[in-house]
């Protein structure tokens, strides 16, 4: 009985990983189109310091910052790769990163947007798959911001 128990339970482990595996596929729309990065979906999982402001669920201010736009996105590029994220696209004043977690192997889309002649930074965290992220997307916004904000 106990052998059935446990080979259900590898079973099942087995399936949710391939599961997740075989629904964690990049969606389609993200980027910059007219200055706009991709709207967040209704689910929670996902925050925009280009979402309205009223939209207490996905909003989060954009950061400001001084010194040139080259070196904020080199800042940016930097961070991200020393935490271990993917780079998935680079031109200047856009940058797209995938962050794996580590037990489960969620991907999250992180995307910067740097506009020309504005000394802000927006971003975009958006889980892939699933529907609350219990705030990890909110949590990884606000600490990029506090290690880049001088």
């Amino acid at each position: 009985m106990v052998r059935w128990i446990l080979v259900l339970i590898v079973v099942l482990l087995a399936g949710f990983f391939g599961y997740v595996k075989l629904n964690s596929q990049m969606p389609e729309g993200l980027g910059v189109t007219n200055g706009q990065l991709k709207v967040c979906p209704e689910s929670p999982n996902c925050v925009s310091t280009q979402a309205d402001p009223a939209d207490q669920e996905h909003y989060v201010e954009p950061f400001v910052y001084s010194g040139s736009r080259k070196d904020i996105q080199l800042r940016v590029e930097a961070l991200m790769l020393e935490q271990g994220a993917k780079m998935v696209k680079n031109t200047f004043g856009y940058v797209h990163f995938e962050v794996k977690s580590d037990i489960v192997g969620y991907i999250d889309d992180v995307e910067f947007y740097f506009p020309e002649g504005d000394s802000v930074v927006h971003i975009r965290s958006a889980s892939r798959l699933g529907y609350s992220d219990f705030a990890i997307n909110r949590d990884r916004v606000r600490q990029i911001k506090n290690l880049l904000v001088d």
